[in-house]
């Protein structure tokens, strides 16, 4: 495995503090349950900030450089719950910066929205679900009990109109609130510019012991995610659970991660469970559905605890490396050098609950205390020093790791063919 080239230089400050506001929103919206849209907001306001000021190539590198933080920290179980704001930020705010009116930005937002929700809610159909049938059956399920008849088209058609109705409500409020933030933005700075709080010496880094390469770990959790996708036979879903309970005891993974991936592995395998038993797979599909939806999460969630946060960051960097030749994928490198969000965390969040709990108890006294924090805590951020590559060797136990991960796809092959 050779190493990638480090990146060119250090990323400015004023990247790098607002790619850390959205490290921290990005990380909150993935952990919460629900609501994530409107913690994202903070972290979206911030990575928009970037755009305006930088330009969109350097917002799009410091958006990248978010979402990966929060990979290397909680691993990529939720990952999209603050995609389409951080996707959707850089460009807003270069409209804000050409001065662009509300309907412009409304529609590109909307447009960004629409897509992600259309593509993660056709994985759901198709793959957590069990197919249109059973996603359409689960809605006639319903609607009978309440004496109404649903069939596949009524059912898409509601799900269309949802999206589109999401799509609306959550862009108007998306731009409104990141418009209200880049416009009070200087004068926030101006007020707060005396204030610094450097957490850079309250920052703590644990280092949990690794067994395998991190790269080693990421390829093997790629192999899975297709052999999971591939098929949901007994042979192939049992030997992928005894791969990934022998490689959590082998690979002296960190146990952090297990409480959060173990409960929205519940979830989603509960989702499921009820559209494909809903929707009239039967009892058997419907378990052997909800199990595949559970060791999705659970892979993601291994991944995390063998490959550690640094090991994580390390392999982010690299593959940046590679694709210089992308736009913002030099910059996001860059960002990702000097972010080490991580043992900050906990430094940020008392400070915006310090702030909010002195505001009065009103949506805009809320939204403006959030604001107020979102530019203080971008300018208070101190960029860690760019990071020296980590030194990765693959061994023999990290190939043999690798190797092993492809063994599961032999009970595919043997269920296909019995």
């Amino acid at each position: 495995m050779a190493t990638a080239e480090p990146a060119t230089g250090p990323a400015p400050p004023e990247a790098v503090g607002p790619a850390h506001v959205g490290v921290v929103s990005f990380l909150a919206a993935r952990a919460a349950p629900t609501g994530g849209f409107w913690i994202a907001l903070a972290g979206g306001v911030a990575l928009a900030r970037v755009a305006e000021r930088r330009g969109a190539r350097l917002g799009f590198g410091a958006s990248a450089a978010a979402m990966l933080e929060t990979v290397a920290i909680i691993g990529p179980a939720r990952f999209g719950v603050p995609l389409t704001q951080a996707l959707s930020a850089p460009i807003l705010g270069r409209l804000h910066a050409r001065g662009a009116g509300f309907w412009p930005r409304l529609a590109a937002c909307a447009l960004v929205r629409l897509l992600h929700n259309a593509a993660t809610t056709a994985f759901f159909i198709w793959v957590i679900a069990g197919g249109l049938d059973a996603y359409a059956g689960t809605y006639d399920a319903i609607g009978r009990r309440v004496g109404v008849e649903v069939g596949t088209a009524d059912a898409l058609a509601l799900t269309i109109a949802s999206l589109l109705a999401w799509a609306a409500f959550a862009s108007t409020v998306q731009v409104l609130v990141y418009r209200h933030g880049l416009r009070s933005w200087p004068e926030q700075e101006a007020l707060h510019r005396r204030w610094w709080v450097s957490v850079a010496e309250n920052a703590t880094h644990t280092h949990h012991l690794r067994r395998f390469d991190p790269r080693a770990v990421s390829l093997s959790a790629v192999v899975l995610f297709v052999l999971l996708l591939a098929g949901t036979q007994w042979a192939l879903l049992g030997a992928v659970t005894a791969w990934l309970a022998a490689a959590w005891l082998l690979s002296r993974a960190d146990p952090e991660p297990l409480q959060a991936g173990l409960l929205f592995a519940a979830i989603l395998a509960a989702g499921a469970f009820v559209f494909a038993l809903g929707g009239g797979l039967g009892l058997d599909a419907a378990l052997r559905r909800a199990l595949r939806a559970a060791l999705l999460v659970l892979a993601a969630t291994w991944l995390r605890a063998a490959a550690g946060a640094a090991g994580l960051r390390e392999v982010s960097r690299r593959v940046l490396g590679r694709l210089h030749r992308v736009p913002s994928a030099t910059e996001a490198a860059e960002v990702l050098d000097r972010i080490s969000s991580e043992g900050r965390l906990a430094d940020a969040a008392r400070s915006l609950g310090a702030r909010v709990s002195e505001a009065p108890k009103r949506p805009r006294e809320l939204l403006d205390a959030v604001l107020a924090w979102v530019v203080r805590e971008s300018a208070a951020f101190e960029p860690a020093p760019a990071a020296a590559p980590l030194p990765l060797a693959a061994r023999a136990g990290d190939w043999a790791l690798m190797a092993s991960a492809a063994l599961p796809a032999l009970a595919l092959v043997l269920a296909a063919g019995s």
